[in-house]
Order: C-alpha cells, then structure tokens, then sequence
C-alpha cells in the first residue's frame, strides 16, 4: 500500500478533507489509519485539513505583507477597531450567504430524494475493477459523525454484523491478497463500496477494526449534500436488518501490532489475538488501487 501524504491539501483515498470537509480517501486505505487515525477518532480528517489550510493561507499572507507590519497606535481601552468591526462584520455576512445557500440545497436534494426510492447496489470483490474506471478520479468527503446517530455510536461489530445481513460479504477485507491476490489494506478490516442509484459512489469502511466505533461513510465530494439524506436512509435499512448474519474478518492494529481474527459465529461475537497469517507476507500487487 502506499502510504498516503498531505499535498496540496488532499489525501489520496481514504483519508483527507479540505476546508468544509473536502476529503480524498484512496481506495486502499491505509492513511486513515497511519497518518491521520494514529488512534480512532483522535483527531478529525475535517480538523487535519483546516489546520493544514490555515497554515497555508499564514504563508500566503506573509509573502504579501511581508513578516512585518507598521504598528498602529494605542486604542483607548474599551474603545472598537473600526477596521476590525467592518472586517467581521462582512465575514459574518459571508457566512450567513453560505450558510443560507447550503441549507437550501440541502432541503432540495433531501425532497428530491424523499420523493425517488434509494437504490443500493454493493461492488462483489471482483467487480472493483470497474467501479474504478468509473470513479478512479473521485475526491471523497466524509460524512460529518454525529453523537446523535447510530452509525457514529454504535460498535463497529455490531454494525458490520448487520451489513452482512442487508449486504452480503465485504467488497474487500484484510485478507484480500488471500481472496483475489491483490494488496487490500490489512490495517482496515472491511470496505463495502456502494453506486447509490445507478451514479453516486459511496464507501463505508470502519475506524478501528473490532475496537471501534461507528462506520466512516464517504461520497464524492460532487455528491456531498446528498451524504446526510443517505447516510440515514443506511442506518435505517441497518436497523431493520434481521440479522447479524454470521460474518470473519482479518484485522492488523497498526497501534497495537498486533493482528486479529474476529467474527460472529451465530452465537457469540469473538476477537481473537492470532499470528500473522501466511498470505500476509506474500508479495502484494498494486491493483485496483486509486492514487491521487
């Protein structure tokens, strides 16, 4: 796998964001985990990328203005900048317009899907190839977590128990040299990759394998309004689900280096520490990858 940086303020897939939430998740995706997931849920991809870009925007202001600025004088304690007063005034306007604008789109695309049936359709293991050559080129964002909602707070197990019975197997797992004999992250325990309604792509993948939280769903950054209305109409079919169907999967800590097997066996939900396993140290093939 390669290792995925922070250039230009993107992160090949699986990782990233830019200001509002801009993210580029390469599609094996061991960034998460390696460079911005050093441990679930430490620090936002959404805070990551708005820390890098108000750096970047420091740089642009010093080679403008240069690193000094003429003082100003003493203004009288109590008394308001007039420059600085009209400096936020007009920001809070510019907020106010986005913010107006981005609710509306959202009421918009939320009725227009109201009104459609939500269509799901799973990429099988092998059919990675051509969900690739339609979307190799897609920026991901992220689905912001709420505490409000099941797919944030709910473990990772239980969830993925229930994809099972909705969805049937992973797209891919940890073990996907074994299965197919290309180089599938081991440092990420399943990836169910989506077309919603014949042209949106959508990735649900976990955060911390068996030790976590919630799921990670992300879309192109194109499609982004639309992420909350199906982020929710996901968690309702995964409420509705009569599962968990039974269900194993590989998974290598990156944090505790140490791997896992876990599953669900019809009765019980285990994890259990293991050796790494033989296809493990095969050679891995870069395929089906997405580098950007």
């Amino acid at each position: 796998m390669r290792r995925l940086g922070t250039a230009n303020g993107r992160l090949a897939t699986r990782r990233g964001a830019a200001p509002g939430g801009r993210v580029a998740l390469a599609v094996f995706l061991l960034p998460l985990y390696g460079v911005l997931f050093p441990q679930a849920h430490a620090q936002s991809v959404v805070e990551v990328l708005q820390e890098q870009r108000l750096r970047a925007r420091a740089t642009e202001v010093l080679a403008e203005l240069g690193p000094r600025v003429r003082p100003r004088p003493v203004a009288p304690l109590g008394a308001s900048d007039p420059f600085v007063e009209a400096l936020l005034a007009a920001r809070r306007a510019r907020a106010a317009a986005a913010d107006s604008v981005a609710a509306a789109e959202r009421d918009s695309v939320a009725r227009s899907l109201q009104l459609n049936q939500i269509a799901w359709t799973k990429m099988e293991p092998d059919a990675q190839g051509s969900f690739l050559e339609r979307f190799r080129e897609v920026y991901w964002q992220a689905a912001t977590p709420r505490s409000s909602e099941p797919l944030d707070t709910t473990a990772t197990t239980a969830l993925r128990g229930r994809l099972q019975a909705v969805f049937g197997r992973p797209t891919r797992n940890a073990d996907a040299l074994r299965q197919v004999g290309y180089a599938g992250s081991e440092f990420v325990q399943f990836e169910y990759w989506f077309v919603v309604n014949d042209s949106i792509p959508i990735l649900v993948l976990d955060l911390d394998g068996p030790f976590g939280t919630g799921l990670l769903v992300a879309g192109s950054e194109s499609n982004a309004s639309l992420l909350p209305v199906l982020k929710a109409d996901l968690a309702a079919r995964l409420a509705e689900a009569l599962g968990p169907d039974p269900w194993v999967d590989y998974y290598h800590s990156f944090e505790r280096r140490q791997w896992y097997r876990t599953g669900y066996n019809g009765t019980e939900q285990f994890t259990l520490e293991i050796r790494p396993p033989g296809w493990s140290r095969r050679d891995r093939v870069d395929r089906w990858l997405i580098h950007r």
